[in-house]
C-alpha cells in the first residue's frame, strides 16, 4: 500500500456526519494513524510465520497502551481518556485500513464486560493489565453452535470451599494462547447461564490449536475446561443474566467488527484507485473504463453506507435503546458482506496481481471471508435482526421513539431536553 494512504483520509468527508466529535478528537484520530503505522514499521504484522505475527501484534498493542493510544475511546471512569463513544468505531476502521488481525489493537474489546460488570476486586486486578496491553478472550461458542448460547453445556457444580468447579468444552476461541483473561460463559449449579472473568493461567484449562483460513494474526481453536475454579468475585454481573450480558456487549462489539472489515476494504479501494490511475499516468492503459468506474463509485458507496450503518448501530448501542440488538446484528452482517463483496469485485480490476496468494488483496478477502463467521453467522444475524422487528408492534415502537430520542439527544450534547 503506498504511504499515502490514509485511513484518516477516508474518514474525512464523514467527521462532520458524527454527532459529539471535535477537532480534538479528529486530531488524536490522525495521532493515532500515525502511532500505528510507526509501530507497523518497528513489528510488522503482514509476515508469513503465526508465531511472529502474534508476538508483532501483542507488541502493538502493548505499544500502544504505553503511549496512551489504546485508551482513547475508554471512559474516564474506566481508566482511559474519555473521548467519545463514536470514537472507538473510527479507531477500529483505521485498524483494518492497516490489517485485519489489527482488531484488538485498541479499545477494551470483550475486556469492556471486566469494566462494566466485574465486582470492584476482579476490576482493580484486570482493568489496568487490560489498558496496559495486556488481551482479554472471550468463550461462549460450543460444538453445538454459537447461535444456541441457550443449549450452553459448560457447567458449573459447587465445591466445599465455596467456589464453582467449571468443566466444558469452548470452540472456535479466538486469542486462544495470547488472551491474559477469559470472559467464559457457563451454566450454574441451578441452570443458569453466567459469566465469570477467568485467569488465563488458572489450572484446569487446555487448548488445542487449529490453524484459521482468515485471521490468523491470533491463535485459534478449542478451551478445554476442567474443574476450574471460580470464585463468587470472579462472577461478571449477577448469576443468571449470562444472555443479558451477551445482547448488551454484542449489540456493542459488532458494530465494532464491522467498522473493521470496512476499514480493510477501504484500503484495497485505495489501493486500487492507485492502481488504475498509476497504469494511466505510465500509458499502461489509455483510460479508466467505465465498467471499472462504475465498480469504483458502486463499492466507495456501500463502505460509506455501511460504515454510517456502524457508527448508528453503535450509538443506538451506547443510548441503550431497544432496538440496539436488531441493529447491532444487522450492521456488522451488513458491514462485513459490503466489505467482502467490495473486496472481491475490486479484486478483478487489479488484474491477475489480486489473486496471487501473497498479495494484500488476497490476504485481505481471506480475512473477510472468515468475518462472515466470527462473532455470528450472518444469516443467523439477520435472522436475529427480524424477529426482533417483528417482535415490536407499530404503537410499541412509536411509543419507544418518543421516550427515547431525548435521551439520545442528551447523551450526544450532555445537557437536558426541555419536555
Amino acid at each position: 500500500m503506498s504511504a499515502a494512504n490514509r485511513a484518516v483520509t477516508w474518514l474525512a468527508p464523514l467527521l462532520p456526519a458524527f454527532p459529539g466529535l471535535a477537532s480534538r478528537d479528529a486530531a488524536a484520530l490522525c495521532q493515532f494513524e500515525d502511532k500505528l503505522s510507526g509501530l507497523l514499521d518497528e513489528c510488522p504484522v503482514a509476515v508469513p510465520d503465526p508465531d511472529n505475527r502474534s508476538r508483532n501484534l501483542r507488541e502493538v498493542r502493548h505499544a500502544l497502551g504505553q503511549s496512551g493510544h489504546l485508551a482513547l475511546a475508554v471512559p474516564a471512569r474506566d481508566g482511559g481518556h474519555g473521548h467519545p463513544a463514536t470514537m472507538q468505531v473510527l479507531l477500529q476502521f483505521v485498524c483494518g485500513y492497516h490489517d485485519v488481525n489489527l482488531r484488538d489493537s485498541t479499545g477494551l474489546g470483550h475486556g469492556r464486560l471486566i469494566a462494566v460488570h466485574a465486582t470492584p476486586r476482579v476490576r482493580d486486578r484486570w482493568l489496568p493489565r487490560l489498558l496496559a496491553g495486556a488481551v482479554p478472550g472471550i468463550a461462549v461458542t460450543e460444538p453445538h453452535g454459537g447461535s444456541q448460547v441457550h443449549a450452553t453445556t459448560t457447567h458449573a457444580i459447587p465445591s466445599g470451599d465455596g467456589t464453582w468447579q467449571v468443566t466444558g468444552t469452548k470452540t472456535w476461541i479466538s486469542r486462544l494462547t495470547e488472551a491474559a483473561v477469559f470472559c467464559v460463559f457457563f451454566t450454574t449449579p441451578d441452570g443458569r447461564l453466567t459469566a465469570a472473568a477467568i485467569d488465563a493461567r488458572a489450572d484446569g484449562l487446555s487448548r488445542r490449536l487449529i490453524a484459521p483460513a482468515g485471521l490468523s494474526g491470533w491463535s485459534w481453536g478449542e478451551l478445554g475446561l476442567d474443574s476450574v475454579a471460580v470464585r463468587p468475585c470472579d462472577t461478571l454481573g449477577q448469576p443468571g443474566e449470562g444472555m443479558a450480558l451477551l445482547r448488551d456487549h454484542f449489540a456493542r462489539y459488532r458494530p465494532l467488527v464491522a467498522a473493521t472489515a470496512l476499514g480493510a476494504a477501504a484500503a484495497i479501494h485505495d489501493q486500487t484507485t492507485g492502481l488504475l490511475a498509476s497504469r494511466c499516468n505510465t500509458g499502461a492503459i489509455t483510460r479508466v473504463r467505465d465498467n471499472a468506474l462504475i465498480t469504483l463509485g458502486r463499492t466507495w458507496a456501500h463502505l460509506n453506507a455501511a460504515l454510517l450503518a456502524a457508527v448508528t448501530a453503535h450509538q443506538i448501542a451506547q443510548a441503550g435503546h431497544p432496538a440496539a440488538q436488531a441493529w447491532g446484528c444487522a450492521a456488522k452482517a451488513h458491514g462485513v458482506d459490503a466489505a467482502y463483496q467490495a473486496a472481491s469485485e475490486l479484486a478483478l480490476l487489479a488484474g491477475a496481481a489480486g489473486f496471487t496468494a501473497e498479495s494484500r488483496t488476497s490476504i485481505t478477502r481471506a480475512d473477510l471471508n472468515a468475518l462472515l463467521y466470527a462473532d455470528g453467522i450472518h444469516d443467523t444475524l439477520y435472522r436475529t435482526a427480524g424477529r426482533d422487528i417483528t417482535s415490536l408492534t407499530r404503537t410499541t415502537a412509536a411509543d419507544t421513539a418518543m421516550t427515547r430520542i431525548p435521551a439520545m439527544r442528551e447523551q450526544r450534547t450532555g445537557a437536558p431536553v426541555p419536555a
